[in-house]
């Protein structure tokens, strides 16, 4: 039996058992509003990208993804008036006394620490090369040639020493110990310019192809902070070994208070047990990819439920003409993981797809890796951001070899120490943030006798003088 709820005229039947009164029935829209656009995506995209990351990949293939740019800083350009820092210049010259003099004490015409600290600062000026630091010496000022601890000759005048000269102290000098000579005054430099920063410690090597004699390329393995100073650097005797012990020794070069803490980040080839252990003995992290050289491992850490798994963090990014989506998922250690190979708190799998602005692929990758740090220090997103920030050691080595032209150097005996001073110079220019590092260095060419100066800490603004007091 149906009874009406509602006036006729509405004709709204309902059953018995529902109320008598019916809540007031809408009127239906003659336009109902059309449905969202589909994102126009890849035909192959990440597995379980989540549905924001979608809509960034959408958004890039469209145009540049939207955020805050990041300020880059400025150029450096000379302060005036300034004066000479004294604490500084005995800073930096302290430093090139702790590199023993081997020369024999009857030809010494100048002093180590001087043909040591000169390079220094022509480099920063922008003449890297022996004859061009002669060059700029030959016209340098005498009061800057004697801070640097220049000998004087018979008429009071400050030696310049010929590209020769250089030549020979660079080469002859123990290489190792001025390059930690330039390492730790940079930290100290760094120290001071910086100070508080979180320590992300990069470890590379890097080959100098200009150098190659009798069938040999020289390597050094370098390790840079996340500053962009060089923490400590090795040459790699590639005929006898790898890089795998020189990484233990580099390690062992740096204070143990800077280490404390810091994350380490190397690739594959530096998945090693003993060096899990050290990096812990130091009471600093590491996170590292997973790769041929550790198969049962690999083994063990593919074989994780990471189906099972949703992403945890991803990244979208333009630039350079192509489009970057990264992925990540985390697990905790398996028993066989933690059994074969010491320290792991996390286990990651990390997908890379890489895009035309097409959206055609042009590649894609699966990196597995393993981490030292507990999730309450590091999530997903962080992991992430190590793994990414790890390869800025390339760019380190590309203004190596393209700004400061190393590869096309051809000076072999002295090859560790140019290296020490590219490093030092690089080092100096991303801690005061220069957002380009050859505009910078050709602003020190057009200015060579202040502007590197005040770059290194040798040189301060200048006390502006006291007014004189209005007298009644």
């Amino acid at each position: 039996m149906l009874q009406s709820a509602t006036p006729a005229a509405t004709a709204v039947q309902v059953p018995e058992v529902l109320p008598t009164v019916m809540p007031q029935i809408p009127v239906v829209p003659a336009m109902l509003p059309a449905a969202p656009p589909e994102l126009a995506l890849p035909a192959q995209l990440p597995a379980d990208l989540p549905a924001q990351g979608r809509a960034a990949l959408a958004a890039a293939l469209a145009g540049p993804v939207p955020g805050p740019r990041r300020d880059r800083g400025a150029l450096v350009h000379a302060d005036a008036p300034a004066c000479w820092d004294e604490d500084e210049c005995a800073r930096l010259l302290g430093f090139m006394d702790q590199v023993q003099d081997t020369r024999n004490p009857r030809g010494r015409l100048y002093p180590l620490r001087y043909l040591l600290a000169l390079p220094l600062v022509a480099g920063m000026a922008g003449d890297d090369e022996t004859d061009a630091a002669a060059e700029w010496a030959a016209s340098a000022p005498d009061e800057l040639l004697v801070r640097l601890g220049a000998p004087l000759d018979r008429s009071g005048r400050p030696m310049r020493p010929d590209a020769a000269t250089l030549g020979r102290a660079l080469g002859d000098v123990d290489q190792v110990a001025y390059d930690d000579a330039l390492c730790g005054w940079t930290a100290a430099r760094a120290r001071a310019l910086r100070p508080g920063m979180r320590r992300h410690l990069r470890l590379d090597g890097k080959a100098l192809r200009g150098a190659r004699r009798d069938g040999s390329t020289p390597m050094l393995l370098s390790g840079v902070w996340d500053d962009g100073t060089t923490a400590a650097q090795l040459p790699v005797n590639t005929k006898k070994t790898n890089e795998i012990p020189v990484f233990r020794q580099l390690l062992n070069k740096i204070p143990d208070g800077d280490l404390a803490g810091a994350v380490i980040t190397a690739d594959q080839m530096h998945t090693q047990r003993k060096h899990a252990t050290l990096i812990r003995r130091k009471g600093a992290y590491w996170v590292l990819t997973i790769g041929e050289n550790q198969p049962k491992l690999f083994a063990a850490a593919d074989a994780m439920c990471w189906r099972a798994v949703a992403v945890d963090a991803w990244t979208a990014d333009r630039g350079h003409g192509r489009i970057d989506v990264r992925t990540i998922k985390v697990l905790p250690p398996s028993a066989l993981v933690s059994k074969l190979f010491p320290h792991v708190a996390q286990v990651f799998l990390v997908e890379r797809y890489s895009y035309d602005t097409d959206g055609n692929l042009l590649g894609a990758v699966a990196v597995l890796g393993i981490t030292s740090l507990p999730a309450d220090l590091a999530g997903p997103g962080d992991l992430l951001a190590y793994l990414r920030g790890h390869w800025s050691i390339e760019m380190h080595h590309y203004v190596r070899d393209v700004v400061l032209g190393e590869d096309a150097s051809r000076v072999s005996r002295a090859h560790q120490a140019r290296a020490a001073i590219r490093n030092t110079v690089i080092g100096i220019l991303h801690l005061h943030q220069v957002p380009n590092i050859a505009a910078q260095l050709r602003a020190c060419h057009r200015d060579p006798y202040r502007l590197p100066l005040q770059l290194l800490g040798l040189t301060r603004p200048a006390p502006k003088p006291a007014g004189n007091l209005a007298v009644a």
